[in-house]
């Protein structure tokens, strides 16, 4: 995904990360920076038109000579696009103006903006929701100058409804007039249709505008990035003006994960060894699934644990020991399935470990589900659930709320929904609300982190905290994704890393390496190399 977020970090250089907003905490730092602090609503808008017209520009080329079509909807998100077809005219183009609004019923701003573009002359047309677009709608565009882009002013982050009438045919003619004119569509601060909040298309995915770019306003929204990210194009956030002390005193709970993560982990002393990063104990694999463990221990070791154990079924440790000689390996009893017997065994091994992966191609055998519940509720150590645990764990829904120390969970879709007894729809259609679920479903004695995984991975953690991640590609779509994810979590938290950081250095290190080798090819590439490419995406970053 590109989002650029430079302008929130410029503004505000003491965050590691970049703050995310959903709509009504976004309303509400609009509504302090115009009441509390004075600046003037019309100001913003202005300071947004003029910025969202300075980025066309710079990636789309000069406006002189060439003619600007702007649709503008009956809201505020409508004044911004009537200031941008001003801000336009100021760099030598021919804006024309479709407003999908009774000019009598604009809020204050954009009528104040309407007016400007009566008083000077500007081409526009007003459509109404009665009469629809008319045959004729194309042809406010001057002949003589090429469209240069088509801006998508219609409905901002307010909007919680599919949209029909008028509106839908002004999104059909959006992306009519980009494709006769082979130019792109400019979104401003989200696209039309697309849910601020979840990014799900409110309605048919027709029925909602595709931009080529989206310059968001202020701050990223959700939107912008789980899902959304499909009709936002390259988002590209600006300043507008907000004040940093109305940030700060808002304390946003959501952040944007992307390389500056990195800047979180520190640089390794030049006298350390394997002892001084950290231990990990792996509880993978099963008759069939051997690869699973393997590839989780795979991640444990190109995050940088210093040492690495698989407890393991006896009869698997030949061929994963001749995978990957540099972990020690722990054969259990003559079981193709670990056991609720292998427990005492198990409990010692836990002793002294920095972190504990569970879960990848365990099997859900009866004897396995007992074991895993046994060390969920009673381990003090961090603990990351996988795969087969998590699986167990939603077919044990009472024993949630009791775990015995630090936990993460990093469920798929399907996973989470047996988790919440939901179906996976609800769970894709509102990902941050299910994640934040599971963290509740936990209770508040010890930390969880919840990492549902899939385009755009979302994580909340118990106290409230909780992220979106702009790494990863359509290429990862592949098994074992997951297994190596796990096993890099584990390998960071082993490292000394608190259980926030680890979950989101690691979501974003894994997304990163599939994008280094998405550069080669967009897919065909396995997740044993996703894991090999991650000290290269963790030394490039440290030595920029």
């Amino acid at each position: 995904m590109k989002i650029n977020v430079g302008a929130v970090l410029d503004s505000f250089p003491d965050l590691l990360l970049a703050p995310i907003a959903t709509a009504a905490q976004m309303r509400d730092i609009e509504r302090k920076s115009i009441e509390e602090m004075g600046i003037p609503s019309a100001v913003l808008m202005e300071n947004a038109a003029r910025a969202t017209v300075g980025v066309m520009v710079r990636r789309f080329g000069p406006l002189r000579g060439k003619s600007l079509a702007v649709f503008a909807g009956p809201g505020n998100n409508g004044g911004d696009g009537l200031a941008i077809a001003r801000a336009a005219l100021a760099r030598g183009a021919q804006p024309c103006i479709w407003l999908c609004a009774d000019p009598e019923k604009l809020p204050p701003d954009a009528a104040l903006t309407w007016g400007i573009a009566q008083k000077l002359g500007l081409p526009c047309r007003v459509l109404s929701p009665e009469e629809g677009l008319p045959d004729d709608w194309a042809e406010l565009l001057p002949n003589d100058k090429p469209l240069h882009s088509v801006v998508d002013a219609l409905f901002g982050i307010g909007l919680t409804r599919p949209l029909s009438g008028l509106y839908l045919e002004a999104v059909w003619a959006v992306g009519e007039l980009a494709r006769r004119h082979a130019c792109p569509v400019v979104a401003a601060d989200i696209p039309s249709g697309v849910h601020t909040d979840t990014g799900e298309t409110l309605g048919e995915a027709d029925g909602t505008v595709r931009a080529k770019l989206t310059v968001a306003y202020g701050l990223p929204k959700p939107g912008h990035v789980h899902k959304g990210d499909a009709h936002c194009g390259e988002v590209l956030v600006v300043d507008i003006g907000i004040p940093p002390q109305v940030l700060a005193q808002a304390n946003l709970p959501g952040r944007l994960i992307d390389h500056n993560i990195l800047r979180a982990l520190p640089r390794r002393p030049a006298n350390t060894h394997k002892g001084a990063n950290g231990h990990v104990l792996v509880l993978a694999g099963s008759n069939g699934m051997s690869g699973a463990g393997i590839l989780a221990a795979k991640g444990v070791l190109a995050a940088g644990a210093g040492l690495l154990t698989c407890a393991l079924p006896r009869n698997l440790a030949p061929a994963l020991a001749a995978a990957l000689p540099e972990a020690m390996y722990e054969p259990l009893p003559a079981h193709d399935h670990l056991s609720h017997e292998d427990l005492p065994a198990i409990s010692a091994l836990c002793r002294g470990k920095e972190a504990i992966l569970v879960g990848p191609g365990l099997g859900q055998h009866a004897d396995t589900a007992a074991l895993v519940r046994a060390l969920y509720l009673a381990r003090p150590e961090p603990m990351i659930l996988d795969a087969d645990a998590l699986n167990i764990l939603a077919s044990s829904a009472d024993a949630l709320d009791k775990p015995g120390g630090p936990r993460v969970f990093t469920p798929h879709p399907g996973e989470m929904a047996r988790l919440l007894g939901v179906p996976i729809p609800d769970i894709q259609r509102d990902r941050l609300t299910a994640a934040q679920s599971l963290c509740t479903l936990c209770g508040s004695e010890q930390p969880v982190v919840a990492v549902l995984k899939g385009a755009g991975t979302v994580l909340a953690a118990s106290d409230g905290l909780w992220a979106l991640n702009t790494s990863g590609n359509p290429g990862m779509a592949t098994g074992g994704m997951g297994d190596v994810l796990s096993g890099i979590m584990a390998g960071l938290l082993a490292q000394g890393h608190d259980l926030w950081l680890a979950a989101r250095a690691a979501v974003w290190l894994h997304g990163a390496a599939g994008d280094l080798l998405a550069r080669e090819r967009p897919f065909g590439y396995t997740a044993s190399e996703v894991a090999a490419a991650v000290p290269r995406i963790i030394f490039g970053k440290m030595e920029e």
